[in-house]
């Protein structure tokens, strides 16, 4: 391996191409090679790019390109098989969210990285929005004091992505693994990813299910979160609900202070000098201060490479992630509140 450049590979063009893009931008890679079974979007993604090296087989690229590492972009069943797949084959993996279907698949995936001795990093890519990363300094500094409370959603009115397969074998579950998966973790990032206790959640198909009976997804979930630290999260997440529209909504409360992440107000509330302060963070400053610029998530994945560093998304998070998410589910089939484990 060139320790101060790369060989990258794509599998799954359609969620892919956004990698793609970052990895022709970075200084960090060598040659970027790329992989789709559908020949027609292979061919539109590499021209665009000016990707020469293309695939239609996974197995073949592995074994001709010989790759120092692989964004796996591709429907969420095939997650964990890829990643074993390109892990034993000797490559770092960035595997997109979430990290698997259930916390056993995820768990297979974090023990063949640990024998291979490779690199594994699940894309949770909103934690590195500028604004996010100065609303983190302002957690890590100790400004919002203890954390006790966290209400964190994605909800859209009418959404549901039908440009991919949407059935449980293929997805493992509907908004919450698909848009929950993202909110949860930046707020569980935020918080500093307390340990959850118990899960009392709730999946609905109240909407989608009226003009097609045979969804086999929720369209809807949402549930509450205790940590053993004593903090609540509340989560949110729809592809269809009589909402007013789309809303990314994160809102962290402390003892010194809160936070308001939602579209175009996003707060630092807080004291000073005995009296109410509301800061306001906007793109490009924060307060009076410029917010310092930050990495893609694709190349900080680079960075924990070369620099053998930990990657700032890891499997143990990713693995905490996949456990809430089969909490919920297991107490929406329920109806009861479920003990986590471990």
């Amino acid at each position: 391996m060139n320790h101060d450049k790369l060989r990258v590979g794509v599998v799954g063009l359609m969620v892919g191409d956004g990698h793609v893009s970052d990895y022709i931008a970075s200084a960090s890679v060598e040659e970027l090679v790329i992989c789709d079974m559908n020949q027609q979007r292979l061919k539109e993604i590499g021209d665009k790019h000016g990707v020469k090296r293309r695939y239609a087989d996974f197995v073949e690229m592995l074994d001709k390109e010989k790759l120092d590492a692989v964004s796996i972009a591709l429907p969420n069943k095939l997650h964990m098989p890829m990643t074993i797949q390109a892990l034993e084959a000797g490559c770092h993996v960035l595997c997109e969210k979430p990290m698997a279907r259930t916390a056993a698949e995820a768990e297979k995936m974090a023990a063949a990285a640990k024998r291979a001795g490779k690199k594994l990093m699940i894309n949770f890519n909103q934690r590195f929005h500028p604004l996010h990363q100065a609303m983190k300094g302002l957690v890590d500094a100790g400004k919002l004091g203890e954390i006790y409370f966290a209400r964190t959603l994605w909800r859209r009115r009418r959404g549901v992505p039908r440009w991919y397969t949407l059935t449980q074998d293929n997805c493992g579950g509907g908004p919450l693994v698909d848009l929950g998966v993202h909110r949860l973790d930046l707020a569980m990032w935020l918080c500093g990813y307390p340990e959850p206790e118990w899960v009392l959640g709730n999946a609905y198909s109240k909407v989608e299910a009226q003009e097609f009976p045979d969804f086999e997804l929720e369209d809807m979930a949402a549930a509450m979160i205790r940590m053993k630290n004593g903090a609540m999260f509340d989560l949110e997440a729809s592809w269809a609900s009589h909402c007013e529209g789309e809303a990314l909504s994160t809102r962290i409360f402390g003892s010194k202070g809160g936070l308001v992440l939602e579209g175009s107000k996003n707060l630092f509330l807080t004291e000073i000098d005995g009296k109410l302060a509301n800061i306001e963070l906007v793109e490009g400053e924060f307060g009076n201060a410029p917010l310092a610029p930050t990495l893609t998530i694709r190349q900080a994945f680079l960075d924990a490479i070369l620099n053998d560093t930990e990657v700032p998304c890891t499997p143990a998070q990713g693995l905490t992630i996949n456990k809430i998410l089969d909490a919920i589910y297991r107490s929406a089939k329920t109806g009861a509140p479920v003990k986590m484990e471990g």
